[in-house]
């Protein structure tokens, strides 16, 4: 009989349109909205290849001319060794192997001569050419970020290749020792650190959403005690009158709405991980779980409301949706910064706030290597859903209403 209870509840609920668009399309709206808005802001800006054009041997500059003094024999025959090690297009070849990442060069290279290059340039088509030599030679159009960069590598080449000239001075065997390879082998320009264990005010966002879905389960508590107290529906008051037990019939109720509510819970989160691509990390079994539990106290926290307000269930609807959305603004879901002036000024209004313990779980498994702060927050969650649990009891044991 139990078991029929259980699931005549869950189709009642899954006909409920105003309560599915709640529960389950609403929240999908939200984070939808958040991602559009604020998902760029901590990006990492990534770069794209720059084309530029290479002129080879062209107006190509002397480097004994570089001093304007004149260079010992010893010198000169270190300058050759050089100039034949790195080679008059070491340039290009290196400019060739730069890389942004594993799979994007950092230069497109065009081949061509200093007329060909100067009107790529006039079109647009290069953001800059270069005419190799012993003394590249540099031409831009025009000052930006992508020219910048050209200019910042060709420099860093030229330092490079004179500080080989002064090693070489002092120590002529280092060239057999790879010195130009240590130098000049570099291929990789662009680090991108995992940012996995640094701060992410924007996924708390998410985190805050995730967890306003959960403790929104407190309107279903409410709803599950409006329907069978004959004095706040109809449907209370055919219930009363009924031989079925209004605790078991409670119970069945109640667990039907958990099952329905959290089927929505995970939902928004694969949305959020699959569609949206927001990263919760990798402990996704510890951050089911502090859902499951988030549910449990919402729902438990509306049936508690329900039993011991004494108010029209308009009324009770109003305080529960102002007690969610201040414990929602409260934990980072409108201003993040909001949620570290609370931790930091009030800690304890931290702490009875459901919603700020699930942002705050979750955010420990993103950014904590262990799990201690989680479990605080998981125990006082559970501690919070075992009041609401003694509390909706003894609600539903002190109502009595007399068939007349």
């Amino acid at each position: 009989m139990s078991l029929g209870l259980y699931f005549m509840r869950v189709k009642c609920l899954l006909r409920n349109m105003e309560g599915i668009f709640w529960c389950y399309i609403f929240p999908i709206i939200l984070s939808t909205c958040l991602y559009l808005g604020v998902s760029k802001l901590g990006a990492v800006e990534e770069f794209e290849t720059i084309k530029i054009a290479y002129v080879v041997g062209e107006a190509q500059t002397e480097l004994s001319k570089e001093a304007g003094t004149a260079v010992s024999q010893e010198q000169a025959e270190l300058s050759h060794e050089v100039g034949t090690a790195v080679g008059h297009n070491e340039l290009l070849s290196v400019m060739k192997a730069a890389k942004l990442s594993e799979d994007k060069y950092m230069f497109d290279i065009t081949l061509c001569s200093s007329k060909e290059a100067v009107d790529l340039l006039e079109k647009g088509d290069i953001e800059a050419y270069i005419i190799g030599g012993d003394r590249p030679e540099l031409f831009i159009k025009e000052n930006g970020l992508n020219e910048t960069i050209v200019k910042s590598f060709v420099d860093s080449y030229m330092q490079k290749q004179i500080t080989i000239k002064n090693i070489l001075v002092s120590n002529p065997e280092a060239l057999n020792n790879g010195l130009i390879d240590d130098l000049i082998g570099q291929t990789d320009f662009v680090d991108i650190s995992d940012k996995h264990k640094k701060p992410d005010n924007i996924i708390i966002y998410f985190y805050a959403i995730l967890a306003y879905t959960c403790i929104f389960a407190s309107n279903w508590g409410l709803e599950e005690v409006i329907n069978i107290e004959a004095d706040q529906s109809m449907r209370g008051a055919r219930i009363s009158a009924s031989p079925v037990s209004k605790m078991r019939l409670f119970a069945c109720n109640m667990l039907a709405s958990y099952t329905c509510h959290i089927i929505s819970v995970i939902l928004l989160f694969l949305y959020m991980k699959f569609v949206l691509n927001v990263k919760f990390g990798d402990e996704l079994a510890y951050l089911i779980a502090i859902c499951l539990a988030g549910s449990l106290t919402g729902l438990l926290m509306g049936a508690s409301i329900g039993f011991w307000i004494k108010k029209k269930p308009a009324i009770k609807e109003a305080i529960i949706i102002a007690f969610s959305l201040g414990c929602s603004f409260l934990s980072g879901m409108m201003a993040v910064e909001i949620k570290y002036y609370v931790t930091e000024k009030f800690p304890l209004l931290a702490y009875i706030n459901p919603v700020n313990l699930i942002t705050d779980a979750m955010y420990s498994l993103y950014y904590f290597d262990g799990h201690n702060r989680y479990f605080i927050n998981l125990m006082l969650l559970m501690l919070m859903a075992a009041v609401f649990t003694v509390a909706s009891y003894f609600g539903i044991r002190r109502r009595n209403h007399d068939s007349i």
